[in-house]
């Protein structure tokens, strides 16, 4: 037993907050449900609500990462139809925290290793709990004016924080281009390869003399078949799902291991392509580049598609999920200015390193007519709209969703509450706390990164080469995690080597945390190297 770790080592019990003694909680069970937003009665309700996570928040260190169930566990918990009677509050605070809540994989967790950070905060929470109360659907600019003028806004304010230029043709101020919020990174890459789609057509179209006069309604139903989509292997699962969506073929390009120690592609690599695609009669119709793929936080190099898109005539893409938010670093300034020169539109998350909470996406576009032309719409009942101006875009035209949360209210409040230095410091500790994590790796002799990274991913395995030995370590390490209840990390593989993703930049994550998991990996590959880790 690794009685040196303090993880928690027996089946956790959780408290009933509702069984406690009185004055012990502010839950009170409501008469009867009320159809109408009585403001003693909201009041109410959400200090219990309060309540129930205040206990959760401040017990989360000795609860475990991952719940430890089978498929089904909480569906049984629940009747099979719908209730005929209504309930109140208080018993459904007694149902979340019983059946639902130990139930719940805790990304805020400060072992939570696995995936990227889903990193949220106070401010993300209070507006979220205003937009609720709000219940405003921002379908057009005057279903809801400042939830249009606010995001025009904010989608401004990220790119004075990415450092863009004051004339960026990416800023709402241009009249030209401009940002605008999506729900997750897969659904601006969506709406990015329609758009792109039909930006070849058009172009083509606008190159023959024979599809002079065709409509913008005969262009959407064109055969897209020829059309072709280039990325690195690496990229992540939703730039191929986002190219099905569009009806385009896809041309994965095998990343490789460039000048910065990690995994990614070059501008030559996708010319070799496009000239093989070509030959065979397709014609290349946009790129997907990665500024920080999710599988090593590698970068392709960006570098060397300077005049790419104006060279070749596609559409540039750059995902920037993960690491985009570093890019508001003083000392990445080149990169960010680098990825907004080449790109006809880029993306990156509030919702994993940002401290916005899902959902945040962030897609911004040199030229918003790319994506009107695709995603314009409009119907007799919905409100006559002015005349186009800076701050009432009508956003129901730049991409799939009409109906719209005010989410540039969340966004405010996170960039208001921590402004730029706070921003810059909560990256900060994270970059810090990866940097110790692969010093500590570097030194031990036992452990060896796989990519270098300079952010907040790392990623490593077992020191010797024999591959055997490096998948009982993996091994090893999954059966220590207890199902990923005393910490949870996944394995990943490249080049066909299997390896740890150490995903750091939670925002309840210590230096102790990472030490404890550390210490754990170095006995684990002790243990390996001396034969005493067997195969299951």
């Amino acid at each position: 037993m690794l009685s040196h770790v303090p993880y928690i080592t027996a089946p956790y019990e959780w408290p009933d907050l509702m069984n406690q003694s009185p004055g012990t909680s502010n839950i009170q069970p409501d008469i009867r449900p009320d159809f109408h937003l009585d403001p003693k009665s909201l009041r109410a309700a959400v200090l219990s609500a309060v309540d129930v996570m205040e206990t959760h928040l401040s017990q989360i260190e000795n609860t475990p990462v991952k719940p430890h169930i089978e498929p089904g566990t909480v569906a049984e918990k629940f009747a099979e139809h719908a209730p005929d009677q209504p309930s109140d509050i208080a018993t459904l605070l007694k149902i979340f925290q019983n059946n639902l809540l130990p139930a719940v994989t805790l990304w805020q967790h400060p072992r939570f290793f696995a995936y990227y950070p889903a990193a949220t905060s106070i401010p993300a929470i209070v507006s979220e709990l205003l937009m609720a109360s709000l219940g405003s659907v921002g379908l057009q600019w005057s279903a809801n004016p400042a939830a249009t003028e606010l995001e025009c806004v904010i989608m401004d304010w990220l790119l004075d924080l990415l450092q863009a230029p004051k004339e960026s043709s990416f800023r709402h101020k241009s009249k030209q281009g401009g940002g605008i919020i999506q729900n997750t990174a897969g659904e601006a890459l969506a709406a990015i390869m329609v758009a792109a789609r039909v930006h070849s057509h058009l172009n083509a179209a606008d190159k023959s003399a024979a599809a002079k006069n065709i409509s913008i309604e005969d262009v959407y139903w064109q055969d897209s078949s020829s059309l072709v989509v280039y990325m690195s292997d690496q990229t992540h699962f939703s730039g191929p799902k986002a190219v099905r969506i569009a009806g385009m073929r896809l041309h994965k390009i095998p990343a490789q291991k460039l000048a910065d120690g990690n995994y990614g592609i070059t501008a030559s690599q996708v010319r070799q392509a496009m000239a093989e695609d070509r030959k065979k009669g397709l014609k290349p119709c946009a790129v997907q580049l990665n500024y920080g793929s999710t599988n090593t936080c590698g970068y392709d190099d960006l570098n060397s598609f300077r005049g790419f898109s104006e060279q070749e005539q596609v559409w540039l893409h750059v995902d920037a999920a993960y690491a985009g938010p570093a890019l508001i670093l003083p000392e990445f300034r080149e990169r960010s200015l680098l990825m907004q020169e080449i790109s006809t539109s880029f993306n990156f998350n509030g919702s994993k390193w940002f401290l916005c909470g899902v959902d945040s996406a962030f897609l911004f576009i040199k030229d918003r007519q790319l994506l009107k032309r695709v995603f314009a719409a409009d119907g007799d009942y919905m409100a006559r709209s002015n005349a186009e101006q800076i701050y009432n875009p009508e956003f129901k035209d730049w991409s799939i969703p009409l109906g719209r949360r005010f989410r540039a209210l969340r966004i405010w409040m996170v960039l208001s509450y921590f402004g730029r230095q706070g921003l810059q410091e909560f990256l900060r500790k994270g970059i810090d706390q990866a940097d110790a994590a692969r010093k500590k790796i570097d030194a031990s002799g036992l452990l060896k990164q796989i990519a270098k990274t300079d952010l907040g991913l790392v990623c490593f395995r077992l020191a010797s080469d024999d591959l055997n030995k490096n998948d009982l370590f993996i091994q090893r390490i999954e059966d220590l995690s207890d199902s990923g209840q005393k910490f949870l990390i996944y394995p990943s593989v490249i080049e066909g080597q299997k390896f740890l993703r150490l995903a750091l930049g939670g925002i309840h994550t210590e230096t102790k945390d990472i030490d404890l998991f550390l210490d754990l990996c170095l006995k684990a590959a002790q243990d390996v190297e001396n034969g005493l880790v067997q195969k299951q």
